[in-house]
C-alpha cells in the first residue's frame, strides 16, 4: 500500500495532520502529485515536509507559476503566487536551504509512469493545467475522456481539481461519499483517480483529503486539522486571501 497526496497549497497544519495519519497506516511510501505551494501561508515549511517524506513530487500549476510566471490565474491565486515568490525567491546572500527550496520547485517533473500507473497533476494532455471533472461526464465531453483514457495503461492518479473521486472508462463518476471511502477496481477496466486536496478541499468537506492505494483499490482518508490556525495567518498573504480564508471552513 502506498499513500498519494496532492494540492497541499502551503497549508502546513493540514499536511502535518495528514502525515500523522499516514504514519499509522501500513504504507510503504508516499507520492506527491504537485501544487505544494500557493494559496496558503507556509510555503517553506510545506516544501520541507514534502521533500523529506515523498519519494517523488510532481509539478503543479502553482509550483510552476511561482518559479516562472502565473498564466490564467484568478486574482486570489495570483496574489498567493506573488506572496509565495517573495517568501521563496533566493537573493545573492540567501542561505543554502532557501536556494534548495527554489531549486526543488524549479526541478519538479510533470509526470511519472511506474508499473503501468501514470501519475500527473492535471491530465496526460496537459500535465499541469487541464482539469478532469465530473462535469465532463455530465456535459458529455466523451471525446476528451476517450483521448485521456487512451494515454495510460490502466490507472491514472491526478489532483488539481481538489475534488476526490474516480472516473471509470464507462464514463461513471464515483465520489467517496457515495458508498464509503473505498473503491475497488474491476479487472480489465481503466480508471482516473483524483486523490483530492490536502490543503484546500473543494468538495464541501473541509477536512484534508488524501488517498491510500493498492493495485486493486483506492481508500480515501479525511483528516481533521486546526484550520482556524491556518486561516488566522492567511492575512499575511494579502487582502483577497484574508477574505478567501473562510473558504477553508466550508471546503470550497
Amino acid at each position: 500500500m502506498w499513500a498519494i497526496v496532492s494540492d497541499m497549497h502551503s497549508n502546513v497544519e493540514a499536511l502535518e495532520a495528514v502525515f500523522e495519519d499516514i504514519s499509522k497506516a501500513d504504507v510503504s511510501e508516499t507520492l506527491c502529485l504537485g501544487d505544494v505551494v500557493g494559496y496558503g501561508p507556509d510555503p517553506e515549511e510545506t516544501i520541507d515536509i514534502v521533500e523529506r517524506n515523498c519519494r517523488f513530487t510532481l509539478s503543479g500549476n502553482h509550483d510552476y507559476a511561482v518559479v516562472n510566471r502565473a498564466e490564467r490565474f484568478n486574482p486570489l491565486a495570483e496574489e498567493a503566487v506573488e506572496y509565495t515568490r517573495r517568501v521563496l525567491r533566493p537573493s545573492l546572500l540567501s542561505a543554502g536551504r532557501k536556494r534548495a527550496r527554489w531549486k526543488f520547485l524549479d526541478g519538479l517533473p510533470t509526470r511519472r509512469l511506474e508499473n503501468g500507473i501514470l501519475y500527473v497533476h492535471g491530465s496526460p494532455r496537459d500535465e499541469r493545467n487541464e482539469y478532469i471533472l465530473e462535469s465532463d461526464i455530465v456535459f458529455g465531453n466523451f471525446e476528451k475522456l476517450r483521448e485521456i483514457f487512451a494515454m495510460f495503461p490502466r490507472l491514472l492518479f491526478i489532483g488539481h481539481t481538489h475534488v476526490p473521486g474516480v472516473i471509470s472508462d464507462d464514463f461513471r463518476f464515483w465520489h467517496p461519499s457515495d458508498s464509503g471511502a473505498t473503491y475497488a477496481f474491476e479487472p480489465g477496466r481503466k480508471y482516473i483517480v483524483n486523490v483530492g486536496s490536502v490543503g484546500q478541499p473543494r468538495d464541501g468537506d473541509p477536512r484534508a483529503c488524501y488517498a491510500l492505494a493498492e493495485p486493486d483499490r483506492v481508500i480515501y482518508r479525511r483528516v481533521a486539522y486546526d484550520l482556524h490556525r491556518t486561516m488566522s495567518r492567511m492575512d499575511r498573504i494579502g487582502p483577497i486571501s484574508r477574505e478567501a480564508a473562510e473558504r477553508l471552513l466550508y471546503g470550497r
